[in-house]
Formats: structure tokens, C-alpha cells, sequence
């Protein structure tokens, strides 16, 4: 053992301290391994490691598209009052309302004519319609081709559908319509057309139930010579055809006929019509001095008003005064038709791929012309 020397004290080993513990979890250290982390996002990914992913995305994105209601177009175009007379002549979004919860239970099960017609021939055996748009959409384009007159063409671009499609919504709406419609009572009785006459008939015509007019519809030309021979007014001087109004003196159309080839007189028109047995005896019916009808309503106990015939060319002051009452009240027909045809698709001749539809076209318009409102009366 070596000698212990003097000048130099002996002192321990040098000793290192052990490594603190809070030391490995300090700020600093936590800063630069995140710091390392920090910038792995710029290193670009292997190739095709997220295509799995994209197509998962787009798998959901898909089925969530499927298992929502796609977005309707009518809340778009029919947003206000003002648009909803434009587009369905309608007077306001509350009437469409009544209307559409009246009726869209049942139109949820329509089916497409062309498909009832493969039902009918056995050769479908699904009647479900498939349907790739919401059903007031549809309903919309039955209104845009009816009130407003838009083109099939135009449709199918606003909609994004075949002409087919816009055919056979069409016609499966007309159709439908039709035998709904067609379940509505639209004559009045005596006494209800009596309790809402307006004052200027109580003074004039106190009995009058029901104020007839005729009126035409241009048509496309048949290629049949025969055909055209019936259908050619030279009222018009054109192919058409003719319908009955019968309005209440308060405005509500209470009997339309179907349509006849324009050839048709107003006189047999009102015969074979089937507005005489609604006539009771004592009512008086209201029309122009066209229709000489006065033999058909005496066989039923009516009578006719018109304005007075005189050979003599001098008017007695009693005369004068009533045909010019009956003819300021005639005008109510009038402004009704007047509305029935604001329809635009009566503005041109209807198309002969229409031709098997126009029918119930027309009889929808005259029924749903009520849902319009009444008529105002300035009353003297």
C-alpha cells in the first residue's frame, strides 16, 4: 500500500451524478422530439396508399346521397305567391297547400302510363315506379307544361330528363288528375247559387242558375282529310275543338262539356252535352244570341235569357236597359273562360303527340280554375 503523502489530501473518486428524472420529461426534450414529428406530413405518401381511403369516402358520400331525399326544384321556383300563380295558377302558396295534402297520399302510388300499359299487357311485373326525382317535381312539370306552355324541350333541360320522361310525366299527371278531379261535385244547387248571387243579377235576372258559353281550342291538323273536315271552324278558320262553359252567376264553373270536333253547332253542343237534366223547371240560363236553345230548356221547364230580339230598329227604354244589363253580367262567363285559357298551352295548337290527352288536359283546367278564387264584382 502506498505511502500517504503529505502534500496531496486524498479525496474520493471523481463520482457522476445520477441523471435526474424530471430532466427526460422537461420541455426541451419533449420540444424536439415533437419537433422531429412536426414535419413528417411534408414527406409525400407511398403511391396509392390512400386510394383505399378515397374510395371509402366516396362510398359513403354515395350511400348518404342515396338515403336523402334528393332536393326539390318546386321550392326553388315556387318560393313566393307570385311565383306560385306563374307557375300553377294557384292564387297562393296556403290554397296549394290544402290542395297538394288533398292529393299526393294517393299520387304516391302513380304509376307511369307507359308502364300501367306494360301491366295491362303482362309484361311488367313491378308497379313500383321508379322515381328519380321528388313527386312534387313531377307535379311541376305537368304545371310548366300546362299554365305556363313550356316546350317539352325546355323541360327536359331545366330537369335534366329525356323527352320521354317529360311525355310520360305529361300524361300520367293529366290522366291522374282527370279521375280525381272528376270526383268533385261542381253543380250547384238553386238555393246556394241563390244565396251568393251578386246583387247586380238579384235586380236583373233573380233566377238564373247557370250562364253558357262556348268556346275553341286550336288543334294540329290530322293528316286525315276526313278528320279535318270535322274539326275545321270557320268561326276560327282553323282546326279546333269545342267545349261548353256553364259558369254561376258568382263565377264558379259548375258544368264543362268535353270536347267536340269544331265543326259542332253551339245548339247541338248544348244537347248532347248533358247539361239539360241538370236544369230544373223554373231556372233560367243566361247566353248569347247565338244560342237558339229556347225548345231545348222548355222540354225541361227552363227558360232562356238573352237580349231582347225587335224587328222594328228602335228599342223600347225597358229593352235597352236590360240587354245592356245582360250583357255586362255575360261577361262573367267570359273572364272565366278568360282564366281557363290563361292556360298557355291553349296559346298555340295543341300538338298532335297530345292529341289523346288534350281531353283531360282541358278538364282539369276547367275544374282546377275554381281553386283560383272568386271573381270581383262592382257592384252599382
Amino acid at each position: 500500500m502506498e505511502p500517504h503523502s503529505p502534500h496531496r489530501p486524498s479525496r474520493p473518486p471523481p463520482h457522476r451524478q445520477p441523471a435526474c428524472p424530471a430532466l427526460a420529461h422537461s420541455p426541451l426534450r419533449n420540444s424536439k422530439k415533437a419537433l422531429k414529428l412536426d414535419h413528417d406530413y411534408a414527406t409525400p405518401p407511398p403511391a396509392g396508399i390512400l386510394d383505399e381511403t378515397v374510395d371509402y369516402i366516396q362510398d359513403l358520400e354515395a350511400k348518404l346521397k342515396k338515403a336523402l331525399p334528393p332536393p326539390d326544384l318546386f321550392s326553388r321556383y315556387c318560393a313566393s305567391d307570385d311565383q306560385m300563380r306563374f307557375y300553377t295558377k294557384f292564387p297562393s302558396e296556403r290554397v296549394f297547400k290544402i290542395f297538394w295534402d288533398s292529393f299526393a297520399p294517393s299520387a304516391c302510388q302513380l304509376v307511369y302510363w307507359s308502364k300501367a300499359k306494360r301491366i295491362s299487357e303482362g309484361t311488367s311485373e313491378n308497379i313500383s315506379p321508379p322515381r328519380n326525382m321528388p313527386l312534387i317535381d313531377t307535379f311541376l312539370i305537368y304545371c310548366m307544361r300546362v299554365s305556363v306552355g313550356m316546350k317539352d324541350q325546355v323541360l327536359a333541360d331545366m330537369f335534366q330528363i329525356s323527352l320521354t320522361t317529360v311525355s310520360r310525366v305529361t300524361i300520367t299527371w293529366a290522366n291522374y288528375l282527370f279521375f280525381i278531379l272528376g270526383t268533385l261535385p261542381l253543380w250547384v244547387s238553386r238555393e246556394k247559387v241563390k244565396a251568393v248571387m251578386p246583387g247586380k243579377f238579384k235586380k236583373y235576372c233573380p233566377n238564373v242558375r247557370v250562364i253558357l258559353d262556348c268556346t275553341e281550342i286550336a288543334v294540329a291538323a290530322a293528316s286525315s282529310l276526313t278528320l279535318q273536315s270535322e274539326m275545321f271552324s270557320h268561326y276560327k278558320n282553323r282546326t279546333t275543338l269545342k267545349g261548353l262553359i256553364g259558369v254561376a252567376p258568382h263565377g264558379l264553373v259548375t258544368f264543362f262539356s268535353p270536347l267536340y270536333t269544331g265543326s259542332i253547332s253551339d245548339k247541338e253542343i248544348t244537347k248532347i252535352s248533358g247539361i239539360l237534366p241538370l236544369l230544373e223547371s223554373g231556372d233560367e240560363v243566361m247566353a248569347d244570341k247565338g244560342f237558339i236553345i229556347d225548345d231545348l230548356l222548355s222540354g225541361v221547364g227552363a227558360k232562356l235569357i238573352i237580349p231582347p230580339f225587335k224587328r222594328s230598329a228602335q228599342f223600347t227604354r225597358e229593352d235597352t236597359e236590360k240587354t245592356q244589363a245582360i250583357a255586362r253580367l255575360r261577361i262573367v262567363v267570359e273572364r272565366v273562360i278568360g282564366r281557363i285559357k290563361s292556360n298557355h298551352i291553349w296559346d298555340s295548337p295543341v300538338p298532335l303527340t297530345l292529341i289523346g290527352t288534350v281531353s283531360q288536359i282541358w278538364h282539369n283546367c276547367c275544374v282546377m280554375v275554381n281553386f283560383q278564387g272568386p271573381l270581383s264584382f262592382e257592384e252599382d
